[in-house]
């Protein structure tokens, strides 16, 4: 395990301003219509990254954040995280990445999504080198341009081969073809995904999830692990008031990381994933906070574990 102070635990990802709405009209198979009204719009900070984090923040686990945002609209995020900000690249005259999320009745959301700053792969290269990825227990590599988090995921392993890295290709996962599913799968412990992303992957590269430990959720419905030795597990999400599903993917993941380090600790034999019940019930205690309130940063825990 890493020694020192620091963070134990590294969060790649977007830091974004999400502008959330609902519509009175149920999506059809590709989204909203045309003409689709929208009512209850509000702003909210998000990001995959900013809200694993913040997740993380509330059960006491400090991140280390790892981004690139824009100098232009910064300013009020970097105000309201309450963490270092040493991993975040700031790049001038950009604007930070930006989602509009639109949810139906059914609580199926719809997302236009900007991605915030272009930047070099070289640029990106030198900033991933800049980080203290030696230090680190685990690595999340949240939704991120491909070739953004195909770099981190390798230079992380390449750096500190101890590290368990955790993938979560989430919105770019349907635009990844065998070759670059593959490259990504191949430095990841731990794949996450919805069912229609870990769907595509099996698709288009089912065997780069061999060896893996694959999370897979569907919403309300339960919660799927399958383990290396090909063991698979199934998790029941109690029912929850619902508000807004915004976010709660990520806060499952912010959830489960605790019970995960604490597994990663054990004195006890055996390999970590022989405890992932406990891991994924964590992830969903905490899931189902985030679906009580609106936005992705704005529940709270009631006790620390």
């Amino acid at each position: 395990m890493a020694n020192g102070t620091g963070p134990r635990v590294g969060v790649l990802g977007a830091l974004a301003y999400d502008q959330i709405g609902k519509t009175d009209t149920v999506f059809g198979p590709e989204g909203p219509g045309l003409n689709c009204k929208v009512t209850d719009q509000q702003e909210f900070f998000g990001g995959c990254a900013g809200n694993i984090a913040y997740g993380l923040n509330l059960s006491g686990t400090p991140a280390l954040i790892i981004s690139c945002v824009g100098g232009e609209d910064f300013r009020r995020y970097a105000q309201h995280l309450d963490l270092a900000l040493d991993g975040v690249l700031l790049v001038q005259n950009a604007h930070c990445a930006r989602a509009n999320i639109i949810t139906d009745p059914e609580g199926k959301q719809f997302t236009a999504f900007a991605p915030g700053p272009d930047i070099a792969p070289e640029t990106w290269q030198v900033h991933l080198q800049n980080q203290p990825l030696e230090t680190l227990d685990l690595f999340v590599c949240a939704p991120f341009p491909s070739n953004l988090m195909t770099m981190a995921l390798a230079q992380a392993k390449q750096r500190n081969s101890d590290l368990l890295n955790i993938w979560l290709p989430g919105q770019y996962a349907d635009g990844l073809d065998r070759n670059a599913l593959g490259e990504a799968a191949r430095h990841a412990d731990v794949i996450i995904g919805n069912n229609h992303e870990i769907a595509h992957i099996r698709r288009t590269s089912p065997g780069c999830l061999g060896g893996k430990v694959v999370i897979e959720t569907d919403g309300a419905r339960p919660v799927r692990a399958l383990l290396p030795d090909g063991n698979q597990r199934t998790l029941p999400v109690p029912k929850a008031f619902a508000l807004d599903p915004t976010g709660c993917g990520d806060a499952f993941v912010a959830g489960l990381i605790p019970e995960l380090l604490r597994a990663l600790d054990s004195a006890d034999t055996g390999h970590w994933s022989e405890r992932i019940n406990g891991i994924i019930r964590a992830g969903i205690r905490q899931a189902s906070k985030c679906l009580e309130q609106r936005g992705s940063q704005t529940y709270q825990l009631a006790t620390h574990p």
